[in-house]
């Protein structure tokens, strides 16, 4: 199993939400409404959906 970091762009992050839909666990909104990691290694199949569910591109992924 190899392990990723979800990296989020609080200037690209436009709150919408979709990422702590898909894994309300790894993911929160935070008080301004931007996205925040709240674990900091995920599985790389996990941390693709959440990437994924993102409709403006603001959450990558980086080797942990």
């Amino acid at each position: 199993m190899s392990l990723v970091k979800l990296i989020i762009d609080p200037d690209t992050c436009v709150g919408y939400g979709e990422c702590v839909a898909v894994d309300p666990e790894a993911v929160e909104l935070t008080a301004d409404g931007c996205a925040r990691a709240t674990i900091a290694n995920l599985d790389a199949a996990r941390a693709d959906q959440i990437c994924a569910a993102c409709p403006v591109g603001a959450i990558t992924l980086h080797a942990a």
